[in-house]
Formats: C-alpha cells, structure tokens, sequence
C-alpha cells in the first residue's frame, strides 16, 4: 500500500463502504451455499431461508404462516433437542445438536443445526419483537452412516457378518462385570479349522471364503438368543455361552464341534471339514477376557498337538507344557545355529541278498542338558514353527555332503534318502536349494531319494504333484514313506513320478502271526510291482519277517534286525568295508 492511500480509499476500492454491496453479496453467498441457512424469531419460527434450506425443509408446503423448528421436525424423537434448543437460546444465545427427519425412503436423514442469536439481523428478517436467530444446517446422513460403518467394520467381520475378536473380548469383560461375585459360569469355546490352507491352495479363495461364511452360519445356528458367536481369527470360530455348571461345557463343545462335522456341499462338490476346539469356564479359567481367551487357546493348541480334530478342556497343566514346548523350540533354534544336530544313516539292505543298498538319513539331537531328544518330540514342534525349513536344509546338506564322500570312495552305487517336511515342500525355491547342494557337494542327483509322506499326498494331491514334478526333474528318486497310514491304496500314485513305495512299520510288524497283515504286505508289494515301483519294508525286527518278505519278493528292508541310525563313521567301519571283495556287508539270518 502507498503511503498516500488513505484507509477510506482503500475500503473504497475494497467495496467496504458500500452496505448495498454487503448485503447483495451476502445473499449471494446464501443463495449458492449447500448447506441450508434460516432466520427465525423468538418461538423458533423461520422468518427467512435461503433456497437450499428451502428446498429441503419442503417450506413450500407451509402457505399459511411460517413454520417453526417443531413443525418442520415433527418427529417424536426431536422434542427434546427442540426443547433443550429454546432454553440454550434464550439463556446463552447458542445451541447446537441433531435432529432427525422422516424420508419416503424410509431411511431417517440426520441433520446437524447451529443456531446463535443474530441482533443485526433483526430488520433483515422481520422480526419486530424479540430477538432474531441465524441457524445453519448441515445433512451429515452420509457422514454418520459412513462412521457406524467403520463402527461395524471395527467390531465385525466383513465375510461373515459375526463379531471379530475384538468385539467378543469386549462381551467377555461385559459379562463378567456383570455377573462378578455371584455363581453364574459361563464357557468360551475356541475352534479351528484343521488344514484348511489347502482349500485355499486347491479350490481357490472364494471357495475358501464360501466355505468360511458357511462355517460362520453354522456356528451362529449352534448359539441361543443372547449367546455370542464369533469369527476371532482366519480360520477360527469362537463361541460364549452361560451355562449351569462348569461339567456343561463339554455339552457344549460337542454342539459347537457338530457344527464342523457334517461336509459342505457347494456346486456339486463336498467339502469334509475337520476342526481342533479348546475349552475355558470362567471364572475357573480365566478371570477377565485376556485370560479366559488365552486358556481357550492353549487348550486348543494342546488339541492340535494331540492328533486334531477333537475336544480339549484347558487345565492348569497345559500352561505348564506349552511353556516346555516354548522352552523346547528356544533350545531347538539354538541347536540349529550352534550346530549341535547330527545326522545318523540307517541302512536300507535288498533282500535277495541282504547287501547294503542304501542308507536313511535321521536327524539326531543330544542336548547338553535335555541329553537325547527324541525325533518325535521335536520334528512336529520344527514344522509347527517354520524351523522344518532349516532344519531340513542342515540335515540335506550334511546327507549329501556324506553321499558325496561315499561316492568318491569306495561306496560308488550307495544311494542316501532324506526325508521331506510338507513344509519344506510347499516352498517354490525349495528344489533349487536341493539342486545347489547336489552340485555343491558333488553327489549325482540318481544316488539321491528324496521321502515324501504319504499324508502329504493326500492332504493336497494338487499341490504335492507340482512340488514332485519338479523334484523329478532334477534326476534324483521319489519315495512315499510310511505308506499304509493314509487310505491303504496305490491308485493316487499311477499319475506320479514315483520311484518307490515304503511300507509302514505298522504292518510289518504282524506279518508273523496274522495272515490278514501277510495278505495286506503281500498285496501291496504285488500292485507296487506292477506299477513299476520298487517296496521297501520299514521296521523289519526278526530274522522271520526278513524271510517273509524274500519270499514275497520285496525289494528292500530297513530296521532294527539290520541296524541302527549310526554316525557315517561307525556305519563305515561296521557295514562298509574297504578293500574287500564286496563294498558292503552282506547281512545273512538264522530261521
């Protein structure tokens, strides 16, 4: 601004001295505004409203006289806010709230007024006695619509419909609020899915959501009129029900447990499901929703590493093992990185003429405190956890370094099997990493069996023949282990690239004294021989099984009769003699 420029000239050129000019603008203004705007007098009745206020309080329909805030608001529910309105006017000139308004959709509109007093507008709206009022309304419908959707987005799940975890904790506190000092119990009822990723893998996901709301509807049906279903994880259900007695809760997990049992049929297809289900009372178990909740869920994973699909009640033990097993897992991940896992070889000897043909690899852990960890203790905690993967990884660099070795030597044709984790297999880089140990370690991929357990076959058919393709097209052998434990039939394995087939120790172990388990063993070795496959006999203990077996033409046998796993140096100086005439020993039995 020049310094000459007086204030007056300025306002001047601003179009400030012009009161005219104000108040064209300002109805200009008023006309263009979306929100509505209205002047009113002391009984709240509309003096003046600009077209948007008009339009939508349907002002045309009043010709008579004016309407005030009640008759534009009829509504029973907006007496109050009207009536709060007036006395917050008259005694301090402000109100603010929400009123509601009928639609001929059905769907009220929520609308939001600010009213003041507005004394220099008293002229413009006609109001001779009494003050004027300004009021500014605003439809916030959507706005409010949009946050109980967030609401019940936050609360809900949005494939089911049911309460999320969130949710169900809350009505877990409530409900032991409300029931604190008195003898009400009441049973939370945790349930999972049991390999229910491999619907996902095979069908897709919207089979895997089809099967989920299904689920969900299943478990609400389970529930009574203020009961509380709930979907608290991916695949898990969770369920809140009073009951009597602490003894009903079994009651009622087996209600709940009967909503999995029975197949989904869905576009002609079933869909068997199976689920673990975990128990908690309060206030036995828990004494607020973490608590409780938490002792559902050990229960349930204590169910799941039972064997699945079933029903465990929590218990004060079960704390005490999922911390071993947390303990178990801290030790097992330590072993991995300080490298004391080792790696024993079994021998595989063919029965014609009990020569070593090959050797199993076996996993083995001597810990300086727990001392000798069984396999079994500690192979399922390394799936369960993603430590499968290097574990899996140690145990198949150190077979085939061995297998290398033996190569090298004086054991030319000796093969070496490792076994395979389901886990491992999934993995797409996993026969890479095999093909790098192979050229790493100098073992030719025909001296390598790669074990795959017949479960994995049949859990996910789909997804094992992919992972098996390409393991074959590396060169090495595939073998199906513990064959026998799963549906007892070879058909699924014409389609694969199969090399052999290792029959379950469990029915070996009768062929001595039941002729249905001869029949079985002998069945499953003339079908495999047909197929192109070669058999091996697992868990072989005496001299007359050996026989049996010969006599059947099995191909191969592997167990206790035989040896031990061994470290490669004692297998070496035991069964792998040097310089003789034959590589390996010969194994010869008595009858």
């Amino acid at each position: 601004m020049r310094s000459d420029e007086t204030v007056e000239e300025k306002k001047e050129q601003w179009g400030e001295t012009s009161k005219g000019d104000r108040l064209a603008l300002s109805r200009t203004l008023l006309s263009i505004m979306k929100d509505g705007v209205f002047f009113a007098d002391k009984n709240l009745r509309v003096r003046y409203a600009n077209p948007s206020f008009s339009r939508t309080a349907g002002l045309d329909a009043f010709e008579d006289e004016p309407p005030t805030l009640r008759d534009l608001y009829p509504e029973p529910m907006n007496d109050r806010p009207i009536a709060n309105a007036a006395v917050a006017l008259e005694s301090v000139g402000f109100w603010s709230g929400e009123l509601t308004k009928s639609r001929q959709s059905g769907r009220p509109s929520i609308e939001e007024l600010r009213i003041a007093l507005a004394p220099e507008a008293q002229a413009s709206c006609s109001v001779e006695d009494g003050p004027c009022y300004v009021g500014v309304v605003r439809d916030v419908t959507e706005e409010r619509e949009a946050l109980e959707r967030l609401a019940w987005t936050r609360n809900h799940d949005e494939l089911t419909g049911l309460p999320n975890r969130t949710l169900f904790s809350a009505a877990v506190d409530s409900i032991i609020k409300r029931n604190q000092g008195t003898s009400s119990c009441f049973v939370v009822v945790t349930a999972d899915l049991d390999d229910f990723k491999r619907y996902n893998t095979d069908y897709g996901h919207e089979c895997g959501d089809m099967l989920l709301r299904a689920v969900g509807k299943r478990v609400a049906s389970t529930v009574r009129a203020g009961d509380i279903s709930a979907r608290t994880a991916g695949d898990e259900f969770s369920v809140l029900m009073p009951v009597r007695s602490p003894e009903e809760a079994q009651d009622v997990a087996a209600k709940v447990k009967a909503a999995f049992d029975e197949p989904i049929e869905h576009d002609g297809k079933r869909f068997p499901l199976r689920a673990s289900l975990g128990v908690a009372v309060w206030p036995r178990d828990g004494a607020d929703s973490v608590a409780l909740l938490a002792a559902a869920d050990v229960a349930l994973q204590a169910c799941k590493d039972s064997g699945r699909n079933g029903i465990i009640q929590f218990e004060e033990s079960l704390y005490l093992d999922r911390r071993g097993r947390t303990s178990l897992e801290a030790d097992l991940r330590c072993a991995i990185d300080s490298g004391l896992l080792a790696v024993h070889y079994q021998p595989v000897v063919r029965v014609s003429t009990g020569a070593i043909d090959s050797v199993e690899a076996l996993v083995r852990w001597n810990d300086p405190i727990r001392g000798d960890v069984a396999p079994e203790n500690f192979i399922p905690l390394a799936e369960e956890t993603g430590l499968i993967v290097r574990l899996g990884e140690l145990v198949m660099r150190s077979a085939c370094r061995q297998g290398g070795a033996w190569s090298k030597g004086d054991g030319a044709a000796l093969k070496v099997s490792v076994n395979v984790s389901p886990v491992q297999l999934e993995r797409p880089e996993f026969p890479n990493m095999i093909a790098e140990v192979l050229e790493a370690t100098g073992l030719p991929p025909e001296r390598l069996i790669v074990e795959i357990t017949e479960s994995v076959l049949l859990e996910s058919l789909d997804d094992a023949a992919l992972g098996i393709a390409r393991l074959k097209a590396l060169g090495v052998s595939l073998s199906v282990d513990d064959f026998g434990t799963g549906y007892s039939s070879l058909t699924y394995l014409k389609n694969l690239p199969i090399d052999i087939v290792k029959i379950d120790r469990e029915f070996i172990k009768d062929i001595e004294s039941s002729s249905a388990a001869l029949e079985i063993v002998s069945g499953i070795i003339g079908l495999a021989h047909r197929m192109g496959l070669s058999v091996v006999a697992e868990g072989v203990e005496t001299a007359e099984q050996f026989y049996l077996l010969r006599s059947m033409d099995c191909d191969h046998a592997q167990g206790f009769l035989f040896s031990h796993a061994l470290p490669a140096l004692e297998l070496e100086g035991r069964y792998l003699a040097r310089g003789s005439g034959s590589r390996y020993s010969s194994f010869r039995f008595r009858r």
